[in-house]
């Protein structure tokens, strides 16, 4: 994928982006394949299979919806994939990058300094995060992080009353949510809607779900990361 079948493929989604934007995010991707070298950000490392597999496939989290003016956290950013994507094409939200990895956050704080974008950055662990910053978030989003019925226990937590998780998903979803029934129920929370898409190149299968926190989670959740993996709702 090149930037301008990048360009056709958004506008074919109705996710708006121009050609400032889209410089922005080549400019982005070349600054992550740069320092790539040192630090070993993502294992994707030609220009092409990163348009397609690390920018445009951030940016469909934006598909027929508009962060404007919304708290929203990217729970384990990693380099920026997500949160750094979708707040080049949606510059007007109040956005959190979140991740354990403290190499990576330091990145994405000198790059926001840099080029006066205004995210914050943290670094700590989501169960930690949460605990302290409880019902706070519009909206969540989580990519390619964890399964579904550990990411639930980690997020849900995060949002407002009425606000949605946004989970990043490839196929065999079926799997997933064979094991998150007890999970959504504990959490209060539900499925609204999913979309389907997929990378026009390589044809991989997309799932984006969106997830409806329908009221205040329990006190007891988050529980300890070593706890929630051991023995998930």
């Amino acid at each position: 994928m090149n930037k301008q079948r990048f360009l056709d493929e958004l506008n074919l989604r109705n996710i708006p982006c121009d050609e400032l934007q889209a410089d922005q995010l080549e400019k982005f991707m070349r600054h992550i394949l740069s320092w790539n070298e040192k630090f070993n950000l993502t294992a994707i490392k030609d220009e092409e299979s990163f348009w397609e597999k690390m920018i445009f496939d951030s940016a469909i989290a934006l598909t027929d919806l508009d962060l404007t003016d919304k708290k929203v956290i990217d729970v384990g950013t990693g380099a920026g994939f997500p949160g750094v994507i979708i707040y080049l094409l949606n510059p007007k939200m109040d956005l959190t990058l979140l991740d354990s990895t403290g190499k990576k956050i330091e990145l994405l704080k000198e790059y926001a300094k840099e080029n006066g974008y205004k995210y914050d950055t943290v670094t700590a662990r989501a169960e930690d995060y949460a605990k302290v910053h409880r019902e706070q978030y519009d909206y969540v989003i989580a990519r390619a992080v964890a399964p579904l019925v550990i990411l639930l226990e980690l997020c849900i937590p995060l949002l407002k009353e009425g606000g949605t998780f946004i989970a990043m998903k490839g196929p065999n979803l079926e799997e997933e949510f064979a094991v998150c029934k007890k999970a959504f129920k504990q959490l209060n929370c539900h499925i609204h809607k999913i979309i389907e898409d997929e990378l026009p190149e390589s044809s991989m299968k997309r799932n984006i779900i969106y997830i409806t926190k329908d009221k205040v989670t329990p006190k007891k959740f988050p529980r300890e990361y070593k706890d929630i993996k051991k023995l998930p709702l």
